[in-house]
């Protein structure tokens, strides 16, 4: 599996818009690209930086997603008047999401409101539920 980082900074007080954009706008294109296996976006609501994380099944599913990702981060660092800091590209070492527990894991949170993402691990895990 490999990842593609993609750093923006941008105002604090943007962050839900930013988050709902990206849930809303960004997600669903990307999650079209062959070989998608999951997103992630990080946001620090003090400096107003946000990571989205996509995840690749293959260095050249990450590769053959390149030109697309290029141009939704631009559409997306626009719309928001945010800088593109950096893009990074990481072979993923170890990748491990709960999938059952008293703790979930993976929520998903905008102006206060936490719903739980269903399916998100199944997706991330290549849509087999991991077992212990």
């Amino acid at each position: 599996m490999y990842a593609r980082i993609s750093t923006l900074e941008g105002s604090p007080e943007h962050i839900d818009e930013e988050l709902r954009q990206v849930r809303e706008n960004i997600l669903p294109q990307i999650q079209q690209q062959e070989g998608f296996k999951g997103m992630a976006a990080l946001a620090d609501r003090q400096t107003g930086k946000t990571l989205g994380i996509t995840f690749w099944e293959s260095e050249e599913a990450l590769e053959a997603s390149e030109e697309a990702a290029g141009r939704l981060r631009e559409d997306s660092a626009e719309a928001m008047s945010d800088t593109i800091a950096d893009v990074e590209r990481y072979e993923v070492g170890l990748f491990e999401v709960p999938s059952a527990g008293p703790v979930s894991g993976v929520t998903d949170t905008v102006g206060g409101a936490t719903d739980s993402v269903r399916g998100v691990t199944d997706n991330l895990l290549g849509g087999e539920e991991k077992q212990r």
